[in-house]
């Protein structure tokens, strides 16, 4: 009796306490926000060196398995595992460097000639607009109204104007800012990128080691499956993903060629890289596809629309679905599924994670349904 009494009193003495936290929490929702943004300000740096670590750490794999591959003729000078591993991390930043800078090469330099078109065509686009406004001014009043005001009105604008320099000044400081904290969080997170991939191995074991000391053995190795299920789900991801973005790529580019559109090398480049977003990632690339085919031929924008808009349809619900979907276990119908509600919750980054967070409950759930059947059939 005396046992009951005392858990009946803990259990309202925990619903008081979480009742005056949830009252002090909406109370002091703006508080809250600013102690969230400062935490997640101050561990986004190590958060994003995870994820740099787990993007190295695949090709670092590859070179590690490939450099420690025992040879035919072995040599007297023995390598270590930890010169090993240094090579392959430089070997696998250099990769991915370098294909980072051959994406940047065909893009870039078009999309400035691009820019540079245009701005050479400011004074004819002015002077065509111009002419436009006059000549619709002759038959609507208020327009040419409205043109005289601004004539009248010129030194009050002008002062008006120049009011909001500073202002202007104080966001160009604060875009200076943001691009300095941006550039040091970005090495800060490749540093401790390196350093997790140094010692992944020990960081493994660490972690198994708190998990047994505070958790039960069931528990610890439920977390550890859910972990490897984890890790394996967005290995696999990953490398499909850019496997499909490869293949749209291709065929965008194959198709531009033949039907003579302009920047096919440099669109259908851009095209696979948007495509790293799944499904709708290619719509990013057309809007600047179409920039570029503008500038040398209006006309062909429309084929270069339309080709892309179908060669999308027909990657998003045939090729993305059967490939993603085999490689990662995930049937086509959940992938779609799984792509939409990720957009709908997430936006671009909902997108790239549904597939495998989707994955991964469907896995889990799999298996503890197939051992709960199981379990029920040898009881009977």
């Amino acid at each position: 009796m005396m046992e009951n009494n005392k858990k009946e009193l803990k259990k309202w003495i925990i619903l008081i306490i979480v009742a005056i936290i949830a009252h002090w929490a909406i109370n002091n929702l703006s508080t809250i926000g600013n102690l969230l943004s400062s935490v997640i300000s101050i561990i986004f740096p190590f958060v994003l060196g995870g994820a740099f670590a787990f993007v190295l750490n695949i090709p670092m794999s590859f070179f590690e398995k490939k450099l420690l591959k025992p040879k035919k003729k072995k040599s007297r000078k023995v390598k270590t595992k930890k010169t090993t591993r240094i090579i392959s991390i430089i070997l696998a930043i250099a990769v991915i460097t370098l294909i980072l800078a051959l994406i940047l090469k065909l893009i870039v330099p078009e999309l400035i000639n691009v820019v540079n078109l245009l701005i050479a065509n400011i004074p004819y686009y002015i002077e065509e607009i111009t002419n436009l406004v006059e000549e619709y001014a002759k038959n609507m009043p208020d327009i040419d109204n409205i043109m005289q005001e601004i004539n009248e009105n010129k030194e009050e604008i002008s002062n008006q104007i120049l009011t909001k320099i500073p202002g202007i000044l104080i966001s160009s400081i604060s875009l200076v800012n943001g691009v300095i904290s941006g550039i040091t969080t970005f090495f800060i997170a490749i540093i401790f990128a390196i350093y997790i991939l140094m010692d992944k191995e020990k960081l493994q074991e660490q972690a198994t080691k708190v998990l047994y000391a505070y958790l039960s053995k069931e528990k610890a190795l439920k977390i550890i499956h859910i972990g490897r299920v984890t890790k394996n789900t967005f290995r696999s991801f990953f490398t499909v993903q850019c496997l499909e973005a490869t293949i749209l790529g291709t065929l965008c580019t194959i198709g531009m060629l033949i039907l003579k559109l302009p920047y096919a090398m440099p669109i259908g480049v851009l095209i696979g890289v948007t495509a790293l977003i799944p499904v709708v990632g290619a719509f990013i690339g057309i809007i600047v596809g179409a920039i570029l085919i503008l500038s040398i031929n209006p006309f062909k924008v429309i084929t270069f629309v339309i080709f892309v808009l179908i060669l999308q349809q027909v990657e998003g619900n045939l090729i993305y679905p059967r490939v993603v979907g085999n490689s990662i276990g995930l049937p086509g119908m959940w992938v779609l599924v799984a792509v939409s509600v990720g957009g709908s919750l997430g936006g671009i980054i909902g997108m790239l994670l549904g597939v495998p967070i989707a994955t991964i409950v469907y896995t889990l759930l799999k298996k503890d349904v197939d051992r709960k059947i199981n379990k029920k059939e040898t009881r009977k």
